[in-house]
């Protein structure tokens, strides 16, 4: 199972880690990666000021700066072109932080083979955190967002601004054309287009860990969230 494993994640998976200014994290990240048996690792840069890029190419991971503005939403569309203009099957993202931990997603690869969701989110918040990974406020707001946006589609959620998500193929090509996030905001984006577009989403408990460096989510992106987050039950 572990032989087919890694020979599916280098043929079939793209792995793409947004960044910025993540060089307290990224080389152990990309590693961590490979040993899982990630062979295409396509770090999408969002101009950062450190080494970010120099450690990531080091570490033989393809790197590429970012299209369409700055924000963490145009390193995500930015990944998705270049999966679209590849001839993967499947495209999985995480942080560049070193909270979501790459081999997290073999147990969700296991589910999109098996054909039983388009679109895979892990959940933080139901699987095992590392102490004080998580803060009281950004698990209350986001357990209480998710359910607002899942009740929105009649469905129980728990984590949808999660970074490890997992899109098949036909996933990516439905709503990467409709997708515009440019920052934060764009995991909300994302669930509320896969649910409009009838796709099927499902979660999965993945572990979390505390982030490596400083965080970017201030005070004042967390209410930029929060506005999005209506915006979208609004919608």
């Amino acid at each position: 199972m572990i032989e087919k494993t890694n020979s599916t994640l280098q043929s079939e998976i793209l792995l793409l880690i947004p960044t910025l200014n993540e060089e307290d994290a990224i080389g152990e990240l990309v590693q961590e990666a490979q040993r899982s048996g990630f062979t295409n690792i396509l770090v999408v840069d969002g101009f950062s000021s450190d080494r970010t890029r120099e450690i990531a190419d080091s570490m033989n991971a393809r790197v590429v700066l970012q299209e369409f503005g700055k924000g963490k939403g145009c390193g995500i569309r930015t990944g998705m072109k270049l999966f679209l203009e590849g001839e993967f099957e499947l495209l999985s993202i995480i942080d560049g932080d070193g909270t979501n931990n790459p081999s997290c997603l073999l147990k969700i690869f296991q589910q999109a083979k098996s054909n039983l969701a388009d679109v895979l989110l892990g959940s933080r918040t139901r699987g095992v955190r590392d102490k004080n990974a998580m803060g009281m406020l950004s698990l209350a707001s986001n357990l209480t967002v998710s359910f607002l946006l899942g009740a929105k589609f009649r469905r129980f959620f728990t984590d949808v601004q999660t970074g490890y998500w997992v899109f098949t193929r036909k996933a990516v090509e439905q709503i990467y054309p409709q997708i515009q996030s440019e920052g934060f905001e764009i995991e909300l984006e994302l669930f509320v287009k896969c649910l409009k577009n009838r796709l099927r989403v499902i979660e999965v408990p993945v572990g979390y860990r505390k982030r490596k460096g400083r965080t970017k989510f201030s005070l004042r992106l967390r209410i930029r969230n929060l506005y999005y987050a209506f915006k979208y039950l609004a919608s």
